[in-house]
């Protein structure tokens, strides 16, 4: 007799087998931008990606850091935070790195990079307004 799986509140299963298609249904959601603490003031933030169905929505979101120059890369490609849960052929859970890899083929899969520095492009300019406007009021 097979073992019912307990999953969290809001979670999805998607057979590995169809990721690819899943990769086709998600669409960017948010984009969040940020400085880093350090001194160099180098952007980073994190973004996420949506499937949502009648009753629920899969998500998958990370961190990534700008390059410079309009390049953006993922801090750490095997840190995907997301609601889903992958399933091999016969319907059992990914074990843990095989779940991180199979989401990291995800988004390299995703073209986020656009998205992403559209986000990046639209802080600067609104960055680059509100500083005028600073020195005038001080």
């Amino acid at each position: 007799m097979p073992t019912l799986i307990q999953l969290p509140e809001g979670s999805v299963c998607w057979p590995v087998a169809a990721l690819s298609s899943a990769a086709q249904d998600v669409r960017h959601a948010q984009t969040h931008v940020h400085r880093s603490r350090g001194g160099e003031g180098r952007l980073g933030g994190s973004t996420r990606w949506e499937r949502c169905y009648a009753d629920s929505c899969a998500w998958v979101e990370w961190d990534w850091v700008s390059m410079g120059d309009g390049a953006v890369a993922q801090a750490d490609p095997l840190n995907v935070r997301s609601n889903v849960l992958l399933l091999d052929d016969r319907g059992r859970p990914l074990l843990s790195s095989r779940r991180r890899a199979t989401l990291a083929t995800l988004v390299y899969l995703l073209p986020w990079q656009g998205p992403v520095l559209d986000k990046l492009r639209s802080s600067e300019l609104l960055h680059r307004a509100a500083v005028p406007m600073q020195r005038l009021a001080a």
